[in-house]
């Protein structure tokens, strides 16, 4: 164990690898979903649209983020292609993550609205990613840590040798 550089280069390559599958994996799971953003008022509401196919995605997923959360209610309504709500909730947390079932195939609207002070809002909107997409972000999530801890464990195994090449 006279080589701790070739320990070092394993570990490093792992934490590379658990990066780089961890942004891929996040580019995967978030490349069909449609994003908006902007400000929600009494005035003005916030519509994300996506086309789904019921014959292909089972379930939708959303997601809503209060930038610069203070204390607010919104609204979120999920809107089949018909226009018919199927799915509303109040929001009154900063980040709030929801699923809905797709039964047609069509526009599928979030619709986020709000009655009080004007709040900027992010949305997400599209179909729930698959189990492979999320069992790469959870790979890469292991990987990552495999390499961190053994980065630690090397780090500790250099230092003890150098103490006891010194005494």
């Amino acid at each position: 164990m006279k080589k701790p550089g070739i320990f070092l280069a394993v570990v490093g390559g792992l934490i590379g690898m658990g990066i780089i599958l961890s942004v891929y994996g996040n580019f995967l799971m978030f490349e069909e979903l449609s994003k908006g953003d902007g400000d929600v008022s009494s005035e003005q509401d916030l519509m994300v649209k996506v086309m789904l196919d019921h014959t292909e995605i089972k379930k939708g997923i959303y997601a809503v983020q209060i930038i610069n959360f203070e204390d607010i209610t919104i609204t979120a309504s999920i809107l089949d292609p018909f226009n018919q709500q199927i799915e509303s909730h109040s929001i009154d947390e900063e980040l709030f993550e929801g699923f809905f079932e797709v039964e047609t195939s069509g526009n599928y609207t979030l619709l986020i609205e709000n009655d009080e002070n004007q709040v900027k809002v992010f949305g997400v909107i599209g179909p729930e990613p698959e189990e492979w997409k999320k069992s790469l972000d959870l790979s890469s999530f292991i990987i990552l840590a495999v390499g961190l801890i053994g980065m630690i464990g090397v780090t500790v195994f250099i230092i003890i040798n150098r103490k006891k090449e010194t005494s």
